[in-house]
């Protein structure tokens, strides 16, 4: 077991380089660099012409791609330094992860939708597992196939509707949502700041966690079904083993090995659907700037916040190949 978490600690680790170098490319490809607007205003306005060599050779901009990755990459592996903004001249670690952050908020809204998603699909998946009549089917089908059928922008959208019209209109239209209510704003947490914030992120979380939730009922009670028909369950049945105890000791067992390899694939369809959440309710995560520094060509930025993305879905395939070896010693010998 330890020599398979070694060999998928390095694969990562391979990974995440790889992904470093593609990401701080991606700017690259873009014709120009930051400095570039700032060459048409020397020439309006009769700057100096040396103004942007000068600012370029500041930022490393004047050597080639592989050493500017390297300065960068190095001081991100060493020293957890991201570099600097272009746009702020101020470090991007701090901005990014500082309190209140890009990263914070995004974790807050990825992480417990994933997490509620995941432990609520589980027993909602074993429970209609157990009905298996062609009513059952039916309604089951209707339930999950409506919505995974319907954008998850669209259900953004039916949400924002009822909340403008239902709970308070002035909270969307002004762009006033946010996590917590604006008046606690910059207060400790209190019990009705605590009730603010989850009135708040009640919503989003139901935007970003419900596909998964659909999903994950969907793979798990489909592998219940096959799993419930092999002939070892109907041995353990012949054996005088009660039904809760085939379903949990023999079937659910061997039925959760797709639910976890299913893991690090469902990842990025929360990573969507936080930035879709980003946009809808003016939330200041990764999607809300990112685009605006692309645009800017801020390289440092830009790459840090795709890295911290990319690093995401690392760890969440990491985490689902240990869980799965140690569930299933198939794996980790093979």
């Amino acid at each position: 077991m330890c020599i398979y978490v070694g060999k998928r600690i390095a694969f990562s680790a391979f990974v995440f380089t790889a992904i470093a170098f593609f990401s701080f490319g991606v700017i690259c490809l873009i014709p120009g660099d930051f400095y570039t607007p700032l060459e048409f205003m020397v020439r309006a306005f009769g700057l100096d012409p040396e103004l942007p060599a000068i600012l370029r050779a500041e930022k490393a901009l004047d050597k080639p791609f592989v050493v500017q990755f390297w300065i960068w990459f190095t001081g991100v592996v060493t020293h957890g330094d991201f570099g600097l903004s272009f746009m702020t001249n101020g470090p991007v670690g701090p901005f990014l992860f500082k309190r209140g952050g890009p990263v914070e908020v995004s974790l807050i809204v990825s992480l417990p939708s994933m997490i509620a998603a995941w432990l609520l699909a589980i027993p909602v998946a074993v429970l209609s597992s157990r009905f298996r009549s062609r009513a059952a089917n039916v309604v089951f089908g209707i339930l999950t196939y409506l919505p995974l059928s319907v954008p998850t922008y669209i259900t953004g959208l039916l949400i924002h509707w009822f909340i403008y019209k239902v709970i308070d209109p002035l909270m969307v239209g002004a762009g006033l949502w946010g996590i917590c209510g604006w008046r606690f704003l910059g207060e400790s947490m209190t019990l009705a700041k605590f009730g603010s914030c989850l009135l708040h992120l009640l919503p989003i979380w139901i935007i970003v966690g419900g596909p998964i939730f659909v999903t994950v009922v969907r793979i798990l009670r489909m592998s219940l079904q096959d799993v419930m028909s092999e002939s070892y369950v109907q041995t353990a049945r012949g054996k005088g083993a009660s039904e809760l105890r085939v379903l949990f000791r023999h079937a659910l067992r061997n039925a959760v090995n797709p639910l976890v390899s299913s893991f690090g694939v469902l990842l990025p369809m929360v990573l969507m659907n936080s930035i879709i959440v980003a946009a809808l309710f003016d939330l200041p995560s990764f999607a809300q700037f990112l685009l605006e520094f692309v645009q800017y060509q801020d390289q440092h930025v830009v790459t840090a916040a795709l890295l911290f993305y990319g690093t995401f879905l690392i760890l969440g395939n990491l985490i689902a190949d240990i869980v799965l070896a140690a569930i299933d010693p198939r794996i980790r010998m093979g």
